[in-house]
């Protein structure tokens, strides 16, 4: 879409700077109070004494409902932190609508069908780049900080594991819904409906604001080694969004990256798919360059295809 229909839609909002700093500040404040909230939901349904609550993550995972304490906790704080804070931003700070997070009116199933095949595409690239990223040293003179990274990124792997080892059907659809849908909405209304709006304004260069809103996006997840992947997940919805000018294509994609990632951890615990389908680091280079290649074709395709329906 033009830039210039973007700013047009920016000129009533507030400013980029001032907005950008409140919505952080909204953002942190929703995320400490969702997971004080969190803890007590986890702290009742996993029955634990006023002893274990100071423990409350090594000793939740070995309680009979700690799966479900986890799992509806990080729900509620997942709402809080990113649906409600987007919310109350916008809704009562800036006093506008959910359909004014659009540009446009909502496309055609065809690009949301489009901007799918784009993600299946762009899977062998960057299950690539995250082999290149696990890889990275730190400097000999930092190995105390790497130390500390690296544990950041086993304690995420070990609730992430424990979060996606699911039975049954019903656990599966809950889990869905909490890593999937609440994820997928909560995360893009804050990071490409309201940060890299503001980020627009701020800039007025839409590949600025949709790579910093993409580099924002990763490192809040405090992941160092998925850090360069999750930035090119993020400048793909980023993407998604001003080409669509529809934030409802970035929830979907988003929602499918997160439920294609769950699916297939379940089918390969139940023995239907086999554990190499995940092995995308390995990857042979040309495969990596085609994927790379057809994903930006694709993404120019996109924004054809959007500006052929208009």
């Amino acid at each position: 879409m033009n830039f210039n229909q973007v700013l047009e839609k920016l000129q009533n909002e507030r400013q980029g700077a001032s907005g950008l700093l409140i919505i952080l500040g909204i953002w942190l404040l929703a995320m400490v109070l969702g997971n004080i909230v969190a803890g007590f939901i986890m702290i009742g349904l996993g029955d634990l004494s006023l002893d274990e609550a100071t423990r409350l993550m090594d000793v939740i995972i070995t309680k009979p409902n700690g799966w479900l304490a986890i799992t509806l906790g990080q729900g509620f704080a997942s709402v809080v932190t990113f649906i409600v804070a987007a919310w109350f931003y916008w809704n009562v700070l800036e006093k506008k609508t959910f359909a004014e997070f659009n540009f446009k009116k909502l496309p055609n199933w065809s690009i949301f069908l489009l901007a799918i095949i784009i993600q299946l595409v762009f899977l062998p690239f960057n299950g690539w780049l995250q082999g290149v990223n696990e890889n990275i040293g730190l400097p000999a003179s930092m190995a105390g900080f790497e130390s500390v990274l690296k544990g950041m990124e086993e304690s995420a792997k070990q609730l992430t594991d424990f979060l996606t080892d699911v039975d049954g059907i019903g656990q599966f659809l809950l889990a869905f819904i909490v890593i999937a849908v609440i994820a997928g909405i909560g995360e893009e209304l804050i990071f490409r409906a309201l940060i890299q709006r503001k980020l627009y304004k701020s800039f007025k260069n839409h590949h600025v604001a949709i790579w910093v809103a993409a580099v924002i996006f990763s490192a809040i997840h405090f992941q160092f080694y998925g850090f360069f992947p999750r930035v090119m997940l993020g400048a793909l919805f980023g993407y998604f969004y001003y080409f669509t000018g529809n934030i409802w294509v970035p929830i979907v994609a988003h929602i499918f990256n997160n439920g294609l990632a769950l699916t297939m951890l379940f089918l390969v615990k139940r023995g239907i798919v086999s554990p190499e389908i995940e092995k995308l680091d390995m990857v042979p280079i040309p495969m990596v360059l085609v994927s790379l290649g057809l994903t930006v074709w694709g993404i120019w395709f996109l924004d054809k295809r959007v500006k052929m329906e208009s």
